[in-house]
């Protein structure tokens, strides 16, 4: 009998499609890659502005982002930028 494997456990081995976490994003998640798409270098504060989030929030669904292999930072966190890794998603 095969066992099953939680969603969790399989994004860290990555058995996942891409369709399956792009559905997973939630709606901060897709504003954060929006207002990055046009402004790679906000930071957690002002996109947290932005949304109308706490600035943890936003910390906390960028560290998902890059766990998905969504966003990578280049740089420093004061002069640094976000880069979209998936084209896809960038409006």
């Amino acid at each position: 009998m095969k066992k099953k494997t939680s969603e969790k456990h399989r994004r860290s081995i990555g058995e996942t499609s891409e369709v399956a976490w792009r559905t997973d994003l939630n709606d901060t998640q897709q504003k954060i890659i929006k207002l990055l798409s046009e402004d790679h270098q906000l930071s957690a504060v002002k996109l947290a502005e932005k949304i109308g989030v706490a600035s943890r929030n936003i910390e906390n669904n960028i560290k998902k982002l890059k766990e998905y292999g969504i966003l990578i930072r280049h740089g420093s966190p004061k002069n640094g930028y976000w880069e979209i890794v998936d084209k896809d998603l960038q409006e």
